[in-house]
């Protein structure tokens, strides 16, 4: 029996009539230059199950309409259809499951990820009879792969009418074990891959350091972020790591094997999935550069894989963290530079925070200095940057949002030796974030901005922008963005925060770097 796991596209490229005038989906072109490392583990994780076919598709590669015509051509033998969603691509997955449960209504429907792990509730009284199992968290290989075995031998039923919810094992370790080949045994995903690959990153990256690259594969060593140690998430953070901060692979000899594996299966770019590297998983890249393996010492620096991750400017600003890095041959750092007015870094909770912290101002006041040492201290360590910036907070005014504007110029004017690729984006409240609970809670958003010295909107109709969204399951992203300015941004309008969007992307094109991949 087949079990098909599926990332969606984007809603608003699958869905006719689907809301497009801020986030244009050509700008979020990560998503199809590389596999999708959640499939995929899901996908080989499934092989030893005993009468099961598991089969990989994403669906940023393949046409929509071919895929929804695979799963109605193939009903009669999928068991399961099995969706990883985010709020970007939930309602195209809904879809999905419509369209299966249609042609036979006896596959099972399953979904994971972020957004139904942010509105569980609201999933489960909504969509009863189009889902079956909902997981919740990140660590659910084994729970996930149970299921499944348990649903081919028949010794559990889906109960009809009930969405039913099974969470995170919090001692799982992070999988290993990928099956490379399981990309192209449905559909030839690599070619499209290396395509958009060759056409959107290996220009910028033989640019700034002079080696050709030919493919990319997320790895992963590690999962999590120092932040959400103490419950401490930036406020646009929708990652819900369900009460797992970090997990990593447990010694260095394991993490050297997931890298050597990929590059094996002919990947020569490797991107590492951790939210934070040097300050969250610093042990185990320590224990890494001891412990390098003799295939490693012995191929010259250009025939290794390079690779590429994240972390904070506060992590990157120690040289030695990046000297780490690079000389674990990462040469590309994607870093969300802490460009903005203090105020602002405080309502978008930049700041590290420690459980007792008697001065956040005088941390976000360390913010921008931090970003100019960590590009200070990448141009000396040979890393090249990829940097990210966010447009928009609760109480941001017309001020504010001009100050943003001029400290992220300065930024990308200092770093432009450094920096290879530019991210801008409008804030946008994902379900999960405190952004999103900032939208339905109108006491919430008087509380935090009270605590900021921050003005909202005076006449705004908070409770009825509030009422809107809760209890909903579909998330119309743009829709949202535009109310969460209307509450909680004085004078502005999503077109303001556009055009000031625009002039940040215009000043970096202007220095020669690439705007988003």
């Amino acid at each position: 029996m087949k079990v098909l796991v599926v990332a969606p596209p984007n809603s608003n490229t699958a869905i006719e009539g689907a809301a497009c005038t801020v986030t244009n989906p050509q700008e979020h072109s990560d998503w199809a230059n590389y596999p999708h490392l959640g499939v995929l583990a899901l996908v080989s994780a499934l092989r030893p199950v005993p009468g099961i076919e598991p089969e990989y598709l994403d669906g940023t590669i393949l046409p929509w309409q071919e895929l929804l015509k695979y799963v109605e051509d193939h009903a009669g033998e999928i068991l399961a259809l099995c969706i990883t969603a985010l709020t970007a691509t939930y309602e195209a997955g809904l879809q999905l499951c419509a369209a299966a449960k249609n042609a036979n209504e006896n596959i099972v429907t399953i979904m994971g990820n972020d957004h139904v792990t942010a509105l569980t509730a609201e999933v489960s009284s909504l969509r009863a009879g189009q889902v079956d199992y909902i997981f919740t968290g990140n660590e659910v290989v084994g729970r996930f792969v149970g299921l499944i075995a348990a649903l081919r031998a028949g010794a559990v039923a889906k109960t009809p009418g009930v969405v039913q919810v099974i969470g995170s094992s919090p001692g799982e370790p992070v999988y290993t074990s990928i099956d490379h080949s399981a990309i192209d045994r449905t559909f030839r995903h690599s070619a499209a891959y290396r395509k958009n690959f060759a056409g959107r990153i290996a220009p910028a990256l033989l640019r700034l350091t002079g080696r050709t690259f030919a493919a990319g594969v997320p790895v992963e060593i590690g999962r999590g972020c120092v932040k959400f140690a103490q419950d401490d998430a930036c406020s646009f953070c929708s990652i819900q790591h369900a009460g797992v901060w970090r997990n990593s692979i447990r010694d260095a000899a394991t993490a050297w094997n997931v890298i050597s594996d990929a590059h094996r299966a002919g990947y020569d770019y490797l991107y590492l999935t951790a939210d934070e590297l040097p300050l969250t998983f610093g042990k185990l890249l320590r224990e890494m550069q001891a412990e390098t393996p003799g295939w490693w010492r012995e191929m010259a620096e250009d025939e290794r894989p390079a690779m590429v991750g994240y972390a904070r400017a506060d992590g990157l600003e120690n040289e030695r963290n990046a000297a780490l890095l690079r000389g674990l041959g990462i040469r590309q750092v994607m870093v969300g530079l802490d460009a903005g007015s203090p105020i602002s870094l405080r309502a978008l909770r930049k700041p590290l925070s420690p459980r007792r912290d008697p001065a956040p101002a005088a941390r976000a006041e360390k913010l921008f200095e931090s970003n100019v040492r960590a590009l200070s201290s990448a141009k000396n360590t040979g890393l090249v940057l990829k940097v990210g910036f966010v447009l928009g907070h609760l109480g941001m005014s017309h001020g504010l949002l001009r100050e943003n504007v001029d400290m992220m110029n300065e930024l990308l004017t200092l770093g432009a030796g450094s920096i290879t690729s530019v991210d801008v984006e409008v804030l946008s409240p994902e379900p999960g974030s405190l952004d999103f609970r900032t939208l339905l809670s109108p006491d919430l958003a008087s509380a935090r901005a009270s605590r900021l010295g921050l003005p909202l909107p005076t006449s705004a109709p908070r409770e009825q922008l509030a009422g809107k969204w809760r209890g909903k399951d579909v998330i119309d992203r743009e829709s949202a963005m535009a109310d969460y300015v209307t509450a909680v941004m004085p004078g502005l309008t999503m077109a303001d925060l556009a055009e000031a969007r625009s002039a940040v992307r215009t000043h970096a094109a202007d220095l020669g770097l690439t705007i988003g991949s």
